[in-house]
């Protein structure tokens, strides 16, 4: 099977991705809490007020 050949613009993106300084910072405790709240916390609310409704 023939190797597909990546465009050159797509391998340095890539190529700058893996490097250290483009995978950019962790989350800090504001995004995390957000995270918690929209990705959990809302969507078992919801769910109990579809039971109850």
């Amino acid at each position: 099977m023939a190797r597909a050949e990546i465009p050159a613009e797509l391998e340095r993106r890539i190529r700058a991705l893996e490097t250290a300084d483009g995978q950019g910072e962790d989350f800090d405790a504001n995004s995390w809490l957000w995270l918690f709240i929209l990705g959990i916390l809302l969507p078992i609310i919801a769910l109990i007020w579809g039971w109850v409704a």
